[in-house]
Order: structure tokens, then sequence, then C-alpha cells
């Protein structure tokens, strides 16, 4: 009887459309209580749902305690981890899904009801963040700040049974991004599309970091006339310089650098440059572990040097950044581990969203292009949700 369960289960999924397939599973490990993740990376066609029993807190960032899981971070620090006991790719490559429905038969698996979070997230004014950008100029004039990061939060109404709907669409508009729903009772429901890599380690041993500033409007022409302004160049500059200073920190000087080149990511357009390791020729097996404990949260996403940094945004801003500009990816997976930024995301509550964006402030900053700035890079939901 257990394997005709099995069986249904699995040939019922494969019959279902992506967004059916996310609500049934999501719905299956909300109603057990289970933290999950529902992703696809970039510049793949295939979508993973992984999803364990507990999601734990850990205070260190030792990817290889850790057994194939997910991986989550705050921006203040604070880290969580899954480990996988259940995983769908497809019909035929699955872990564990019959114990997913077996357990507690009788629980509903039809509609699913995202973990929301309570929190009291006050929404950002315009004139609240021009003020916060123009405090943030006038603190690096006057101080070592080179470069602050603040940030805003936009409410909209949304309703739950879009989310599917919602990550399939984000699928479609941004196949270079890492776009996730990443979901448990003590963190609530997250979704976004986020562009940026922050350290990826792959089964061969090869690290991988980038640095990833500088935003312009992108409208579909060739990626190489795009002018970038003398602020831009200085800011994705900063970015990088943050990286190879923690190189030279850790005495590792066998990297390869590439960039800066100009990428796009939806209706934006960055700078970007790549670094590149190989960990077994360096006989540096855990500059994974090493180098997210050093870069998060990066220049890119606080400011720098980052202690300032994080100390004036926790003055100007009114709202807790949660997991915001945090960290989040899979982890000791088959094709290794990859985790990235948490940007272009949005916090689920009951009836709506709470969208999360920021920009960097240096001392050519004008306060006015800095909030556009975050409006369009609220674009890459907004754009989403309300076609």
């Amino acid at each position: 009887m257990a394997e005709e369960r099995t069986l249904d289960y699995k040939t019922r999924l494969s019959n279902l459309s992506e967004s059916q397939r996310i609500n049934l599973l999501a719905a299956r490990a909300t109603a057990l209580g289970y933290a999950f993740a529902i992703y696809r990376m970039p510049n793949s066609g295939q979508i993973m749902f992984i999803a364990g029993r507990k999601l734990r807190q850990i205070d260190h960032e030792d990817l290889g305690s850790l057994e194939s899981g997910y991986l989550i971070s705050s921006f203040a620090g604070q880290h969580y981890y899954f480990e996988k006991d259940f995983a769908y790719l497809s019909e035929s490559d699955s872990e564990n899904i019959e114990q997913l429905f077996n357990e507690a038969p009788d629980a509903p698996t039809s509609n699913w009801s995202p973990y929301v979070s309570i929190n009291e997230t006050p929404e950002t004014v315009e004139e609240d963040y021009i003020e916060n950008v123009r405090s943030a100029i006038s603190e690096i004039k006057s101080s070592e700040l080179i470069k602050v990061v603040p940030s805003k939060t936009k409410r909209i109404a949304l309703s739950t049974g879009r989310i599917p709907d919602i990550f399939v669409r984000l699928c479609e508009s941004y196949p270079s991004a890492f776009v996730s729903i990443t979901s448990a009772p003590e963190l609530g429901t997250w979704v976004g599309a986020t562009p940026e890599s922050l350290i990826e380690v792959n089964k061969e041993g090869v690290f991988k970091t980038m640095s990833l500033a500088g935003t312009q409007k992108y409208s579909g022409e060739p990626l190489h006339t795009l002018p970038w302004t003398q602020k831009e160049i200085e800011e994705q500059a900063m970015v990088s310089r943050y990286i190879i200073n923690r190189f030279k920190e850790i005495r590792l000087r066998e990297f390869i650098e590439v960039g800066p080149r100009t990428v796009s990511a939806g209706n934006m357009a960055h700078l970007c440059t790549t670094f590149t390791v190989d960990t077994l020729a360096t006989e540096f097996p855990d500059l994974g572990s090493v180098m997210l404990k050093l870069l998060h949260p990066t220049s890119a996403v606080c400011g720098m040097p980052k202690q300032p940094a994080q100390k004036l945004i926790q003055k100007l801003e009114k709202h807790d950044r949660r997991l915001f500009s945090g960290y989040l990816g899979p982890v000791n997976m088959v094709e290794g581990s990859y985790i990235y930024v948490n940007l272009r995301c949005m916090e689920i509550q009951e009836t709506q969203a709470i969208l999360y964006a920021g920009a960097g402030v240096t001392q050519y900053s004008v306060a006015e292009d800095e909030w556009q700035e975050t409006e369009l890079k609220c674009k890459t939901l907004l754009n989403v949700i309300e076609n």
C-alpha cells in the first residue's frame, strides 16, 4: 500500500504544471512544519525542492561540517541551516519524497498557506530615504567612511496564492538569476531573484566570487555600449578591492580576476568582476568557509569600512533588514555549494509583501538618484507581480 501511495504521488507530481507542483510540495512541507527551499540555479531549466524536518541556528559558517542542505543568514549575521531530508527534481530524481507524503497522511496538501512574518516592518517614504542618503553623504565627507548602502522597504498588496505563479514567472523573466522561495516557521517566507553570487565551490574544488556594483536602467541595447559614471566605476572598484584585500588577509595570491564588464540582470545593468581560485592547486580546501565569513556583509550591501558602515546603517534605518542582504543557498549538494546574496527579494505577510532594496552611496551620490535606483531594483519583482 505504501509503495502504491509512493507511485501515486510521484506520478501526480510529474503530471502537474510547475506552479501546481510548487504549490503541492510547499503545502505539504508547511503542513508538517518543515523548513524548505524551492530554487532555480542561474542559467538552469530545473527547479529544485528540498526540505528539512528541523531548522537549526548555527554559530559558524564552516561548510565542511554541514551535510547536504540549505544555508541561510540574516544581514546581521544570524546563521540558519536545515539538512536535506526530502528532495524533488523530477519523477526519476527524488529523495524520500514518499515519506514527505506518508507522514501525517491526513494533513492538507492542496492549498498552500505560507509561513508568514508577524514583524511590524515600517514602509520607507521617499522623503525619509532621501534624508538618510544626505546624512550618509555628510558622514562620508567628514569621517573615514567611503561608502554606505542605506536600504528601504516598500509594501505591496499580494495574495499568497499567487506565489507559485510568481516564482515560475521570475524564472522565465530572469534566467541568469538565482530564483528562490525560502520558507521556515522561524523565518517566514521569502521570495527573490538575486543576480549576485557570494561564494561558490563546485565539485571540482573551484571557488568563485564576484563584485557586483553600479546600476543603471537596461533596455536591451548592446552591453558594451553602455556608459558608466565616475561614481559607478569607483563604487564597483571599491567592492573589487574589498575582495582582493580579503585574499591578501589570508595570504592568497593565486587567483584569476576577470572584469570589470557590463552584465545585465533583467531591467538593470551592473558592472561585474569575477574572481576564481583553484582550491586544490592552492591547497586551500576550506577557502569557501573562510571567504564566506570574511565577505559577509559585502561592501556592495553594507559599505566600507564595514564596521562604521554597519553602525551608520543601524542608526539610519527604521526597519530590520532580517534576511534582506543576508545570504542563502544550497550547500554540499552533488554539484557543490552555491551561496547567493539575498537581493531583489520580498518577505511575505498575510495579505501583502514587503520589498527591500538598497543603493550604494558615496561622496558623489545625488540623493534623489539613489531613491530612483531603489525603485528600479524593486521593479525586478514588481514587473512580474503587476503584469
